[in-house]
């Protein structure tokens, strides 16, 4: 039993957790929840961003390799499987192994995507972007498709890799 303090029977022994601490505890992890859910289903226009962004920064990572090593590179994009990758030139082209930053990448399943380059598109193949040996690039236009805008990875008047963000009324 409990022993006595001042004339009132204390209990020695709390058993179990009060309904309030339950009830914080049961809102701290719904606000959890909702915070994860709300970072794992993030924004398309910001995700369509970031792979322009990649692509671009890639393009000219490829071509810096190519002025360095006079190495002819292309980039080959394959709409339909929403992927591209980096291949060398020699007998046939070859997908690039020497450098882990050129391996085959994949866009998100759910981004809509466009390529448009002016030499190496065939009817039923994927499209290729060429990078010459003296860091040329093909022209070329890739276009991701966010919610509310589209991200066009391009090369400017001055031949320099840029990219744009048009709003899809606009296009």
């Amino acid at each position: 039993m409990g022993r006595s303090y001042q004339g009132k029977v204390v209990n020695s022994h709390q058993a179990g957790f009060t309904l309030l601490e339950i009830m914080v505890v049961v809102v701290l992890i719904a606000l959890t929840v909702t915070l994860v859910s709300v970072n794992l289903d993030r924004d398309r226009d910001q995700i369509a961003r970031n792979e322009a962004f990649r692509f671009a920064k890639l393009i000219e990572h490829i071509r810096e390799e190519s002025i360095l090593t006079g190495k002819v590179y292309a980039v080959e994009v394959d709409e339909h499987n929403k992927s591209y990758r980096f291949m060398e030139a020699g007998e046939q082209w070859t997908p690039v192994s020497h450098d882990d930053l050129l391996r085959k990448r994949l866009f998100p399943e759910y981004l809509s995507i466009k390529f448009d380059a002016l030499q190496g598109v065939g009817e039923d193949g994927p499209g290729l972007l060429i990078v010459q040996g003296l860091g040329d690039v093909s022209p070329f236009q890739l276009v991701l498709a966010g919610d509310d805008y589209l991200h066009v990875v391009k090369l400017d008047d001055a031949l320099n890799v840029i990219v744009e963000q048009v709003a899809r009324d606009e296009s």
